[in-house]
């Protein structure tokens, strides 16, 4: 046994299993701990809400939706109309610089000038 802890490589493998299994047991505990207070409060955890009623009407929605609808359809509903907005936002910003990079090359002095009018106008303009 002394041989094999005189032996570099061991030794960093043994430290190393020594460490992520130190981490492991931190984790472990912390995860003990916080289900022990939570049913302590009497507060329950887990996915079980998701397949509860919401209660609430969505304004926009490309799938129907009511109120009485479980919660998992309600993420579904917003990762289906998050995917669309993103489409048609990328459509059209992807149109409009074209355009307007079109602009920019321009022989024409009007369209260059609208062209760099825009970019001057809407550059370093904060998103909010």
């Amino acid at each position: 046994m002394v041989s094999l802890l005189r032996n570099q490589k061991v030794r960093n493998a043994l430290l190393q299993v020594l460490y992520v299994g130190s981490i492991a047991a931190m984790v472990l505990a912390g995860i003990a701990i916080a289900r022990q207070n939570l049913a302590a409060q009497g507060i329950t955890s887990g996915f079980d809400f998701l397949f509860k009623s919401t209660g609430w009407d969505l304004n926009f929605s490309l799938l129907p939706a009511t109120a009485n609808d479980p919660y998992w359809w309600y993420f579904l509903i917003g990762i289906i109309n998050t995917l669309f907005l993103g489409t048609v936002g990328l459509t059209l910003a992807t149109i409009v610089g074209t355009i307007v990079g079109l602009a920019r090359t321009s022989s024409n002095e009007l369209a260059r000038l609208l062209g760099r009018t825009y970019v001057d106008i809407f550059r370093n303009i904060p998103l909010i």
